[in-house]
């Protein structure tokens, strides 16, 4: 996070000095130069910008113009003033005041961010945005692509939040959709064992009927091994072994 007070002058407001105002910057003699149709036209504008306050311009010896540092008064109260003119904006202005230069000519370095909730406007209803090197009139046209611009931010942000949620929603049912299945796969492995453990008994049971059936055939066989040698011990004795069978 930057400082709010520099003692001697940042590597960012040394770099603004030596240029002429711009797109990004503008300076301002007093605090009182400061006025809320300024703080609009850098929020309205696509990077934002900077106001140097205790700065006036000089042409060099290129006859290019850069800042020269002035100074002024640094106190609460006209950093209150400056706070009261971002505040009177609609929506309110966000800004960040830095003291530079604090040791020896202090003088304000105020930064606007590109608002978020473009268009602004003064209390007034005025609509202005930064142009090359000065403040101008934001025209019917240009005002309605702002107003067009947050509206589609506004709807993709609560497209992303809506989505967010569908996502959400859906790994919910996915996750009780597996709680489900794996239940489902709970309840088909005790039916396998069940179906598993009768298979057994019923194969046991089977083999049971098998071996009776064999001791059967073995007793038939042994049976008519029996009646051949009663006839044959009939036959030997002259005895008709049917006499007496009906």
């Amino acid at each position: 996070m930057e400082k709010d007070v520099y003692m001697s002058i940042s590597r960012k407001a040394k770099a603004l000095l030596n240029r002429q105002e711009g797109l990004d910057v503008d300076f301002k003699l007093t605090v009182k130069g400061v006025q809320s149709t300024d703080l609009v036209a850098f929020a309205n504008s696509e990077k934002g910008g900077t106001i140097l306050v205790g700065v006036g311009e000089v042409v060099d010896g290129n006859s290019m113009q850069k800042g020269k540092i002035i100074g002024c008064d640094v106190g609460d109260k006209e950093r209150l003033f400056i706070l009261s003119k971002s505040e009177s904006c609609v929506p309110p202005v966000e800004v960040n005041i830095i003291i530079e230069n604090y040791a020896r000519k202090p003088f304000f370095r105020i930064e606007i961010p590109s608002g978020k909730e473009k268009p602004y406007c003064t209390a007034g209803g005025t609509y202005k945005i930064r142009g090359d090197g000065r403040t101008n009139t934001l025209f019917p046209g240009r005002l309605l692509s702002l107003f067009v611009e947050k509206q589609s931010e506004l709807f993709f942000d609560r497209f992303r939040e809506a989505t967010k949620e569908i996502g959400k929603d859906m790994l919910l049912s996915s996750t009780n959709l597996q709680k489900e299945m794996h239940k489902l796969l709970l309840q088909v492995l005790e039916l396998e064992n069940i179906m598993t453990d009768r298979l057994d008994l019923l194969q046991k049971e089977v083999q049971d009927i098998k071996g009776l059936q064999e001791k059967f055939l073995e007793f038939e066989t042994e049976l008519g091994l029996v009646q051949q040698k009663v006839d044959y011990l009939f036959g030997y004795s002259g005895i008709d072994s049917s006499r007496g069978q009906k």
